[in-house]
């Protein structure tokens, strides 16, 4: 499977890209500098796309799936932006849709009460682009993890469609694992899922959801 990885400055996304490798995905993967080109190529990437400002709408073309990593964190603060651009989760949605891609794996956020404090204009209410994307035709599955965290993966974690309670956390590792498994994972297809560290491997809780 030919898969655009979007969002690969953080630890969760340098995961993603190694874990299509080991599976024999072909991961395409968006660069700003020729440094992040060449780090991207020695963690496994088959293609790296150069991007010019925010256009990198070509780098769709020919994608069976992408999966989409904002930097989501549910405790950002109060005082501080949700590192999530939605308008840039909106315009991905679209690209996919017009190049014909039929998987799409965005990475959300488990807070729902999203807001905008900083003037930024970068952050807004996630149920915009989720919605969005519900409605595009892609087969999705919308992932909303706990406090991602610099830990060493078990492998194992705890699933839902929903918990009682926002909060948890779960490691980087575990967090790429389960945006990877879920690529064909069809027991999760065109749902909206959270997860957090727990005690279920993680195909298993994909498949017995």
């Amino acid at each position: 499977m030919r898969v655009l990885v979007i969002g690969t400055d953080d630890l969760a996304g340098e995961h993603v890209v190694k874990l299509l490798c080991e599976k024999q995905h072909e991961a395409v993967v968006l660069a700003g500098t020729e440094n992040q080109e060449e780090g991207l190529m020695k963690l496994g990437a088959s293609v790296v796309v150069r991007t010019v400002g925010n256009d990198f709408s070509g780098a769709f073309a020919g994608c069976d799936a992408v999966i989409y990593l904002g930097g989501a964190s549910p405790r950002t603060g109060e005082s501080k932006p949700i590192l999530i651009d939605h308008q840039l989760v909106l315009d991905s949605i679209k690209s996919a849709k017009r190049h014909g891609v039929k998987r799409f794996v965005l990475l959300s956020a488990l807070r729902d009460d999203e807001t905008d404090t900083s003037g930024s204009g970068t952050t807004g209410a996630k149920q915009m682009p989720e919605e969005q994307l519900r409605q595009e035709g892609l087969t999705y599955t919308i992932i909303r993890p706990g406090e991602p965290v610099d830990k060493p993966g078990k492998g194992k974690v705890e699933i839902a469609e929903s918990f009682a309670m926002e909060e948890g956390e779960i490691s980087k590792e575990d967090l790429a694992s389960v945006l990877v498994e879920a690529l064909d994972a069809e027991n999760v297809f065109n749902k909206t899922i959270t997860v957090t560290s727990g005690e279920t491997p993680i195909r298993q809780a994909l498949t017995e959801l």
